[in-house]
């Protein structure tokens, strides 16, 4: 029995996720990484794989790790993300506190 470590729709969900975060278009970020439209949405699909060097571009694009982007696997060994994001989401409950 074959292990299938990578799963292409996983990795498209990813990445459309990313995109979305980061406020861009489909056809943004396909020109960004000048590839096609189509190109893009099918990897955001799940229905086309990309180069290696395609998910370098985009996991410096979207400032993930390729382990994230390929297998999910969230790991900052220094957890300086992890910390700034805890910061920002204390910054948003305390405004919130604030509003009521």
């Amino acid at each position: 029995m074959q292990i299938v470590y990578f799963d292409a729709k996983d990795c498209g969900r990813r990445i459309t996720w990313l995109r979305q975060q980061s406020g861009l278009l489909q056809r943004e970020m396909a020109e960004e990484l000048n590839v096609s439209e189509n190109h893009y949405r099918a990897i955001e699909a799940g229905r086309h794989g990309c180069s290696i060097d395609l998910l370098i571009e985009l996991a410096i694009r979207m400032d993930v790790s390729l382990d994230y982007l390929v297998l999910g696997r969230m790991n900052y060994p220094d957890g300086s993300r992890i910390r700034e994001k805890l910061r920002e989401v204390e910054d948003m409950l305390s405004e919130l506190e604030r509003s009521l």
